[in-house]
């Protein structure tokens, strides 16, 4: 029991300690004429130094409780069951697309050659997923000045090998979800939204008010310092389908179908504690 209590003690006293840093040392100084000014600056408090030490202390290396609260709190703001921290958005995005390449989702499952169709001006680790599987990424042009899909172009786009639409929410700006959508479901097509730029903004869609990237099949973050919270590095992948999701965790726990072009999914399960 002596040892327990001094244990907890040390470690009230090494984080009190790091209250006391952060009030010396890290609390944010008044602005003045001349000041840096960072497009993408840290906004942290003591309680965030806290926890990180915290969870220093326990010297957990892969996902442990801080893990598991973050994606229980994420997926409630969104207001899905279910999601997944990753080590990247660039993985959160790999590891979306791979879910559809799944056999368990029988003939709806992405093959090589299928066709997917996304934007020519956007992210790369949008496209890069359908290039890396070898499917076929269908390029479509965007809206000026949205700088987001053409969805008077979808029909035109659309094959008997379509299989998917993986396109990106711009600068917080949505695309037209109602059209895309619509469109998805006319054709039995899998959505996923890269909301990696976009966490928070809305749409109303059949009338009701649904947060960016919970609107398709599947929706990605990234927690990358420029994005709206930031872990460092970090990503997420959430969905509503129980069946999706077995198949993401699968993936990014056990590296899911075994090849080359999936590795960075074996370890994306190393995600911040």
């Amino acid at each position: 029991m002596a040892e327990s209590i001094d244990k907890e003690e040390s470690k009230r006293h090494i984080l009190q300690s790091v209250a006391e840093y952060y009030q010396a040392f890290m609390v944010p100084q008044p602005y003045e004429n001349g000041s840096r000014i960072s497009y993408a600056s840290r906004v942290f408090n003591e309680q965030e130094m806290i926890n990180l030490v915290d969870s220093a202390l326990e010297f957990w290396l892969t996902s442990g409780r801080y893990t598991d609260q973050f994606e229980k709190h994420f997926a409630n703001y969104l207001g899905v069951p279910y999601c997944s921290l990753v080590n990247s958005g660039s993985s959160a995005n790999l590891l979306a697309f791979m879910a559809l390449t799944s056999p368990l989702l029988n003939e709806r499952a992405i093959k090589r050659g299928d066709e997917v169709i996304t934007v020519a001006c956007g992210f790369p680790t949008t496209v890069a997923p359908i290039l890396q599987f070898g499917a076929v990424p269908v390029f479509l042009d965007v809206t000026i000045p949205q700088y987001n899909i053409d969805v008077s172009m979808l029909e035109s786009a659309y094959s008997s090998k379509t299989k998917a639409v993986m396109i990106a929410h711009t600068l917080g700006n949505p695309f037209d979800l109602q059209a895309v959508k619509k469109f998805c479901d006319k054709y039995n097509l899998w959505l996923i939204e890269d909301n990696c730029d976009s966490l928070g903004s809305q749409y109303r869609i059949n009338g009701i008010e649904k947060f960016t990237g919970t609107v398709g099949d599947i929706g990605t973050s990234s927690f990358y310092p420029p994005h709206h919270m930031t872990m460092g590095e970090g990503g997420a992948v959430y969905t509503s389908d129980s069946l999706l999701h077995k198949i993401i965790r699968s993936m990014r726990d056990w590296g899911g179908i075994v090849s080359v072009l999936q590795a960075e999914i074996i370890f994306a399960g190393i995600a911040l504690t």
